[in-house]
Parts: C-alpha cells; structure tokens; sequence
C-alpha cells in the first residue's frame, strides 16, 4: 500500500486510512482524540511540574512528582495494555480519559507539595489505563507497512491542536488580573519560597505577590487542560473496538516477551538507559523555565515546540515508513542533549522566552522522529493479540527507569544546593545532563529491526 501523501489536507489522508477495517466514523473519531487529547496531554503534563514550583515545591518534592508520574504512567502501562487485550480498548480508554480531567482539575486546589504528589499519582494512572489502550487499538487498525505513517498522521495532527491549544490557554490565562486575587497576605506566605529572578522582584511583598498571581495563571491553564480530557472522553464513546484476537489468559502482566524476544528485549534495554539520562534533567528544567518567563511565555515556548514537531511530521510523512526505525530513534534522541544546554545559557547569559522558544523547537523536531518511531518498534515486534501486551512491557521497564533517574536527581539536587547554592546547582546538573544524553543517545545505533515472530 502506498503511504505517500497525495493529500493537500492534514486532517484526512486516504492512503494511511484506507484500511478496510476502518470505517468513515472511525477515521473521523481518531482524529478527534488524537487532536484533543494530544493537546490536553501535553497542556496537563507540561504545566503540572511549573504549577509545583509555584506553590513553592522543592527539588526532592519535584523529583517526586516527575518520577511518580512516570512510574505510574509507564509501568502501569504493562497491566493495563494487557487488560486490553481481553478486556477491549474502548472501556479503559473512556475510564482514562474522564479519570485524568477529574483529576487534573482539582490540582488547582492543592497548595501543598505532598499532597500534590498523591494527586499526580491519581493524574498519572489514569494516563496508564488510557495510552496503551488508544495504542493498541491503532495496532489493531493497522499494519507493519503503514502503521509508523498513521502514528506519524496522528503525532502530526495532535501537535498542530497543541499548538492552537497552547496559543489559547496562553491568552486565556494572560486575562487573569491581580484585582481577581481573593487571599491575604498571610495566605501569601503559607505558599511556600519560589525561585525569583533578582532582576525582576526584590522585596518580600512583590514576591508573594508574584507567587499568587502566578497560581491563579496556571490554575487557568489546569482548568482549561482538564476540559480538554473531558471532551476526548465525550468522543471517544463513538469509538468501536475492531474485531481482534483475543487474549484467554488473564495475567495481567507477563515478562515473557523481554524473554524471548531477543530485538525487543535489546529495545527495552537501550530504551531504559535513554529513559533514565532523560528524567535527570525532569526536576530542574521547570526552576529556570518559572523563573525566566510568564505563564503565557511558557505557552509560547510550547507552542514552539508543537508547530515544530507538526511541520517536521507534514515533511517526514512520505518516508517515514521506509526510514529504519533505529536511525529514527538514534536521531529523536541524540538531539536531546541541547536542551540542558539551552537552559543552561538561558540561565547564565540569555534569561528570555525565545530563546528557550529555540531550545523547545529543537526538542520538537527530534521528538517528531522518536515518538513515531517508539511505538511502531514495539507494535512491529509484537504478535497479533499481544500488541498492548508488547506496548505495555516497553513502557513498564522504562517508568522504573525514569522513576529512578528523576529521583535520585531531586535529592543528589538539594544535596548539592546546601554546600554551593541553587544557582550554581543548576548549571552545573544541566551541562552534567547534557553530557549523559548524547552519549546515551548511541545505544539506539545498536538495534535490529524489529520482527514480529516469538523469537524475533
């Protein structure tokens, strides 16, 4: 089948969608997730580590929060992809969706770290019921051939909703006025230290001041992100799952894939050690992000980032199906390095927006090649009734690996702080990090292409 673009639109593509199992609806109806729950997804998990530094959370409660995430988000993915496979995807997907819009909309109520923690676990699970779930069921609608081209459509639409939602949450939470404010200033004070550019601010009052203006602007942004998962739960009640093989065995998790599966079982190694160099840089980068721009800054910076990855996909499409996935992967990743080293700059010689907009843009290009690229590895290695099993596995290994670098990041952060300061603490961790990830971006050169048979 030819997966070329002969279509002028982005938003209808009849070569990548024209298999027969899926119906006019269901075309429609995964464009509409993808394009709102992309746009939630990203709003939701970008924010949610700013909206901690805000409250006046400390490195080891970020690391926490990031690692809980992804722990949960990942790991859990196993069970629940498996649950999937015997269960359907369509009931996990709509108990993930209304699940994460509940949550996410109380995160505004929360004023202490800890318990923000316990509500990102809650966040975080119902992401794990809802991704390998809405995975799978592309594996389910696709094959090898063409199934890195409808993750590539899917990825390209999600970023161009992204890039509108952004836009829009930015101006919205831009309309947020201090005259709206309803605490006093001992409720100013109970909301913790937030790290403050001395150029900006030097008093005690302006600063808690700041501090609550900017909890009301990304309150705006939680509450807009959360809608935003309720309207993809709504669509996706017109999903029907496709008529697959299904599992009888009712284990919820099994390790039998990275067993023997020889390529997939190198893939979830090399995955990891990239996963845990990644999740370094998870606590620190939101410091310097809050301290050298504005809610709505931060939106313009993602914004970036998503229009980036949206053009690198329109462009990408009519070869990314020919393209080997470890070059995909290699490339996705390698260039991961220059965001430490953007914010590093940012923070020693350049403290404005754009030029972390440059950095984001940067990510949004090699992200466009790996989170294709990610996917379709493990579907492609996967059996026919095992693809959220496959999917699941992947993601498990790589939550344990991210929960521990994002950890053991936070705490060796506030460690460090106590003997030469914040400042020097983050500059020094960024370069650090930078380092680890290009050199750990070489494991991808290191795989096979994947196969989809039980010794592959």
């Amino acid at each position: 089948m030819n997966d070329s673009v002969t279509e002028s639109t982005i938003l209808v593509d009849e070569d990548i969608l024209s298999l027969p199992v899926i119906t006019h609806k269901q075309k429609i109806v995964l464009l509409l997730i993808s394009t709102f729950g992309t746009a939630a997804r990203m709003i939701g998990r970008m924010f949610v580590e700013m909206y901690a530094v805000v409250i006046g959370s400390s490195k080891t409660a970020i690391s926490l929060i990031t690692s809980i995430r992804n722990l949960i988000t990942l790991a859990f993915q196993s069970s629940f992809g498996r649950i999937s496979d015997f269960l359907g995807r369509k009931l996990l997907i709509l108990i993930g969706l209304f699940g994460g819009g509940i949550s996410l909309a109380l995160f505004p109520f929360i004023r202490n770290q800890w318990v923000l923690v316990v509500g990102v676990f809650f966040f975080s699970l119902c992401f794990a019921i809802y991704n390998p779930s809405f995975t799978a069921l592309i594996g389910d609608l696709t094959k090898k051939e063409n199934r890195a081209g409808l993750f590539s459509l899917l990825t390209l639409v999600g970023s161009l909703a992204s890039f509108i939602g952004l836009l829009s949450v930015g101006e919205l939470s831009n309309l947020v006025q201090p005259h709206l404010t309803t605490y006093n200033y001992l409720d100013f004070t109970s909301m913790g230290s937030i790290l403050l550019s001395v150029t900006k601010f030097s008093s005690g009052l302006e600063s808690n001041f700041l501090s609550l203006f900017q909890h009301n602007q990304y309150s705006m942004v939680l509450y807009l992100a959360a809608c935003l998962f309720v309207v993809t739960g709504i669509i996706s009640f017109l999903l029907t799952d496709p008529p697959t093989e299904k599992l009888t065995e009712r284990t919820v998790l099994s390790f039998t894939p990275v067993r023997e599966n020889k390529r997939f079982r190198r893939f979830v190694i090399v995955g990891s050690i990239m996963g845990f160099v990644m999740s370094l840089g998870w606590p620190i980068f939101p410091f310097v992000r809050v301290n050298y721009a504005t809610a709505q800054e931060n939106t313009w910076i993602w914004a970036t980032f998503s229009v980036v990855m949206m053009l690198t996909l329109l462009i990408t499409r009519p070869f990314i199906d020919k393209m080997k996935r470890k070059w995909a992967l290699y490339i996705g990743r390698c260039l991961m390095f220059i965001i430490p080293i953007n914010l590093a700059l940012t923070a020693m010689y350049l403290p404005t927006w754009w030029f972390m907009a440059i950095g984001a843009g940067i990510s949004g290009f090699g992200n466009s090649f790996y989170f294709v690229a990610e996917s379709s590895y493990a579907l492609d290695c996967a059996p026919e009734k095992e693809k959220g099993t496959y999917t699941g596995l992947f993601y498990f290994f790589l939550g344990f690996s991210t929960f521990f670098g994002s950890l053991i990041s936070g705490l060796l952060a506030d460690l460090v702080e106590n003997y030469i300061g914040e400042y020097m603490t983050i500059i020094i961790f960024l370069w650090i990090i930078a380092g680890a990830r290009f050199l750990a971006a070489f494991g991808f050169l290191f795989l096979k292409e994947p196969m989809n048979k039980k010794n592959g």
